[in-house]
């Protein structure tokens, strides 16, 4: 199937377009990719395969995406963003419109019409939170469906090396520093936990706002000397990063992407998050990790406490977490699931994987153009 993916700059950088694009590649179909960020460490491929190209995205492409692929145009369009959804549909070509968790909603809904009418669409969700609130906003049930974040197993695994640590326990919150993000919580937290470091990924590369704002915060809370920012941590080093962490934390006060501590699991590390969102679909409590509460620090650490203080237990979630991560959001499936939603739209049977994805072969792409 030859299958677009687009994104656009309102949506986070995490969005998950790499991994979508790399996943349906590496299942047999022909995927070109429009987007903002051509480096995205996520986009790659099978060493020798032209099966995934990438062309960044310019303001141009808002009214002109067609002229962009009329040499070789896409049966079905997978779109991120209301941005990219809206330059997609002008296009007539089929669209299936994602909505990445902590951005805008529809404002107006796509039509849900028969399968074989030009334009038709389909909505996805991320989780079963966000298909009830999308239901809620008027998307037809006929149009939606719920296809979870993939995370690449054989890239982040329990197996291999890890950053240098101290003596200290070592706690590991990856994504965005914005407040609602839970970052403060998990740096108040850490404040009722004496031995604990903090090590926080995420961010932007220069100067920062939030980065300025969480560090006040950890001075107030006397543990700025247990606090560190690392900035965005990408591509080979995050796998590194996330096998040094003796707990992974996310903290958010809302519905987030769940990248991260989906990686986390993979790499066999126990995660202590918040039940917001798609965390309640990924994180089994008292099998892969623990959730509590948003916005409570007191809480969030006693369970910090609970989990570093019990090597058997972080052992456990962390086998299981694996498990969850490989039998539930692997690319592979993730992909077979995303198949059969674009085949309700063009018409074509499922692809079944390639069975040669070894990903030791595997290259990055960049901008072919």
């Amino acid at each position: 199937m030859r299958i677009a993916v687009s994104r656009t700059p309102e949506v986070p950088r995490t969005c998950g377009a790499g991994i979508t694009a790399a996943s349906l590649a590496a299942a047999g179909h022909t995927v070109r990719v429009f987007t903002d960020v051509p480096d995205d460490p996520d986009l790659v491929a099978r060493a020798g395969s032209d099966a995934l190209r990438v062309q960044p995205w310019d303001a141009g492409q808002d009214t002109a995406l067609a002229a962009a692929w009329s040499d070789d145009p896409p049966q079905v369009v997978h779109a991120i963003g209301l941005r990219a959804g809206a330059a997609a549909a002008a296009t007539g070509v089929p669209v299936v419109q994602v909505y990445p968790p902590d951005t805008p909603g529809p404002a107006v809904v796509p039509a849900a019409r028969t399968w074989s009418s030009p334009g038709v669409a389909r909505v996805l969700a991320s989780s079963e939170e966000q298909h009830t609130a999308l239901l809620r906003r008027g998307v037809p049930r006929a149009a939606l469906r719920t296809v979870p974040t993939a995370v690449d197993t054989d890239a982040f695994t329990p197996d291999g090396p890890a950053l240098r640590r101290g003596e200290r326990p070592r706690l590991l919150a990856v994504g965005s520093l914005a407040d609602g993000a839970g970052v403060d919580t998990v740096i108040r937290a850490l404040a009722r936990i004496r031995t604990a470091e903090l090590l926080v990924a995420g961010g932007a590369a220069g100067q920062d706002p939030d980065r300025a704002r969480l560090f006040g915060i950890a001075r107030e809370a006397g543990v700025a000397g247990r606090v560190r920012f690392l900035g965005p941590v990408e591509g080979d080093l995050l796998p590194r990063l996330l096998r040094s962490a003796d707990v992974v934390v996310a903290a958010p006060e809302h519905d987030v992407g769940v990248g991260a501590v989906l990686q986390a699991m993979a790499c066999a590390r126990p995660v202590v998050a918040t039940g917001v969102g798609g965390l309640r679909d990924v994180v089994v409590d008292g099998v892969t990790g623990m959730l509590v509460r948003p916005a409570r620090p007191a809480e969030l650490a006693v369970a910090l406490r609970g989990v570093l203080g019990d090597d058997a237990l972080r052992v456990g979630f962390g086998i299981a977490g694996r498990d969850r991560a490989v039998s539930r959001f692997d690319r592979v499936r993730i992909a077979q699931a995303l198949t059969a939603v674009y085949g309700e739209l063009v018409g074509e049977p499922v692809v079944e994987p390639s069975e040669d994805d070894d990903p030791e072969a595997r290259t990055p792409v960049g901008a072919l153009g």
